[in-house]
C-alpha cells in the first residue's frame, strides 16, 4: 500500500470518528497501523505481528527476550528486507512461482515430509501457509539481490588463491571447522569517542554476563544488531577460512566454550562463542580425465543445422566403414583450426572444461566410440572418446577450495557494509510502538 493512500485512509477514519455520534457507530473498525516508514514504503504492525508468531512457534522461548526487546529486533530485521526488496524492484529480480514451490519441496524433503505434511504443520504452529510462502518468496528474493549487488565489490587475485592453497596444505590447523554464535554491536561510520565508549562498555557487559552464564542466544536476540539476531546469533558450521580474517585469528586455537571480542571491525563490535570445534584431514581428491578427438562442422548463412548435420553423419557412415580413418576426416573436414592438423585430437582434459552440449555427449560414450552429430554453441560436431583415467586432483580442489573461502569471507565483510550504506540512505522513521525513547 502507498504511504499516501495509507495516511488519507488513517486520516479519514479519524475524521469519522470525531464527527460521528457514538451512538450511532455500531463497532469501531480496526485499521491497519503503521510501524515505519522506509522511503516510499511502510511496515505494519501486523507484519511485525506475523513474524512474532513465527518465531514464537519455532524458538525456544527460553533463548529469546521479552516481546518489547524482540519486537524492535524483527523491526530492524523488517526495515533491512524492505530496503533490500526495494532493491530488487529497482533492478526487475524476480523470484517465479515454480522456484518458490521447489524451494518449500526442498524445505519439506529436508524435514521428511510432503509439502502437504509441512502445510499441515504450519496450521498446527498457527502460521498461514500463504504467509510462509511470501516470506519463503521474499527470503529468496532477498538473497538473489544481495548475491547481485554485493558479488560485483569482490575482487580476488591469483596470487591469493596461491596463497591460501599453499596454506591449506602446509597448516593443518587451517581445516579446523567451528560452529560459532555472534552478536554485532553496531558503530556507525562516522561514529564520537562517546558513541564508540558506549558500544564498548555496552559489548563488554554482554561478554561479561556470557561468561557468568547468561543464555548467549538469548542475548544475541535481544542486542545483536546482524541477520542472525533472531536465530540466537547462530552462525551455524564454518570453515575458518571463511571466516573474516579478524575471527579467523581469534579462533584459531579457541577452545569449545569461548566467549572472544569485543573484536573491532568497519560495521562495529563483534562477540563470537565457539559452540563447538572439529579437525578433519584434508582427504585425496581424483579427478577423472578424458582423452578424446572431434570434427568440427561451423554453420553460417549457407550451412544450416540441417546440412552440418548431414554432413557430419555422411563422414561418421565413411569413418564406421572403414573407408577413412577419422584423424584422416578431422584432418580433410573439421572446422577447428587449433585440432584438425592433430587429427581432431583435443587431448587429455577434464570433461568441465568443455561447452555443456559438448561435455553431456562426451561423458556418455564409452571408449573407441563415436557419438552421433552433437551440437554446441561452436557448431556440430563427432566426438570419438579415446580414453579415460584418473588422476590426483587434489591440488585442483585446494585452489577451488581457497577460491570459495576467500569468495565467502570477502562476502560476509561487503555485505555488512552494503547493509549499512542502504540504510545510511534510506529515509527511516519509526512511528508505531516500537518507536524506541
Amino acid at each position: 500500500m502507498k504511504l499516501s493512500k495509507l495516511l488519507i485512509t488513517l486520516n479519514l477514519s479519524l475524521t469519522i470518528g470525531l464527527l460521528t455520534p457514538l451512538s450511532t457507530v455500531a463497532a469501531p473498525k480496526v485499521i491497519e497501523r503503521v510501524a515505519a516508514v522506509v522511503n516510499n514504503n511502510v511496515i505494519l504492525e501486523s507484519d511485525i505481528n506475523n513474524m512474532l508468531k513465527t518465531i514464537k512457534a519455532s524458538t525456544d522461548a527460553s533463548n529469546l527476550p521479552n516481546d518489547k526487546v524482540l519486537r524492535e529486533q524483527i523491526l530492524d530485521r523488517l526495515i533491512i528486507e524492505n530496503l533490500i526488496l526495494q532493491k530488487a524492484a529497482k533492478a526487475k529480480i524476480t523470484i517465479n512461482d515454480d522456484e518458490v514451490t521447489n524451494a518449500i519441496a526442498r524445505i519439506a524433503a529436508q524435514n521428511g515430509m510432503t509439502i502437504d505434511e509441512l502445510r499441515s504443520k504450519l496450521s498446527i504452529m498457527g502460521i498461514s501457509y500463504s504467509n510462509y510462502r511470501e516470506r519463503i518468496h521474499n527470503d529468496m528474493l532477498i538473497e538473489q539481490t544481495r548475491m547481485n549487488e554485493v558479488r560485483p565489490r569482490i575482487k580476488i587475485s591469483e596470487k591469493e588463491v596461491e596463497t591460501l592453497t599453499k596454506n591449506l596444505s602446509e597448516q593443518p590447523a587451517n581445516n579446523k571447522d567451528v560452529k560459532i554464535s555472534h552478536i554485532l554491536i553496531s558503530v556507525p561510520e562516522k561514529a564520537s569517542k562517546q558513541q564508540i565508549d558506549t558500544a564498548i562498555n555496552k559489548a563488554n557487559d554482554i561478554i561479561n554476563r556470557a561468561q557468568k552464564g547468561e543464555s548467549f542466544a538469548k542475548l544475541a536476540a535481544t542486542y545483536s544488531n546482524d541477520d542472525f539476531a533472531l536465530k540466537g546469533g547462530d552462525m551455524g558450521w564454518n570453515k575458518l577460512n571463511e571466516l573474516p580474517t579478524i575471527f579467523e585469528e581469534r579462533l584459531i586455537r579457541a577452545p569449545k566454550g569461548s566467549i572472544i571480542g569485543p573484536i573491532r571491525s568497519g560495521v562495529g563490535l563483534h562477540i563470537l562463542k565457539v559452540d563447538d570445534t572439529r579437525t578433519e584431514a584434508p582427504p585425496k581428491y581424483t579427478i577423472e580425465e578424458m582423452n578424446a578427438r572431434h570434427i568440427l562442422i561451423k554453420t553460417n548463412v549457407l550451412v544450416t543445422d540441417q546440412i552440418a548435420k548431414q554432413k557430419l553423419n555422411d563422414i561418421r557412415k565413411s569413418i564406421t566403414s572403414g573407408t577413412i580413418s577419422f584423424e584422416a576426416a578431422a584432418k580433410a573436414n573439421s572446422e577447428d583450426p587449433g585440432s584438425a592438423e592433430n587429427g581432431g585430437n583435443l587431448g587429455w582434459s577434464r570433461p568441465d572444461v568443455y561447452d555443456s552440449g559438448f561435455r553431456n555427449a562426451l561423458v556418455q560414450l564409452k571408449k573407441g566410440e563415436i557419438s552421433q552429430p552433437v551440437k554446441s554453441s561452436f557448431g556440430w560436431h563427432l566426438i570419438q572418446l579415446l580414453d579415460t583415467k584418473q588422476t590426483d586432483g587434489t591440488n585442483a580442489v585446494k585452489q577451488d577450495r581457497a577460491y570459495r573461502l576467500i569468495f565467502n569471507r570477502k562476502f560476509s565483510e561487503e555485505a555488512q557494509v552494503w547493509i549499512q550504506e542502504l540504510k545510511g540512505d534510506a529515509y527511516i522513521n519509526i512511528t508505531g510502538e516500537d518507536k524506541h525513547e
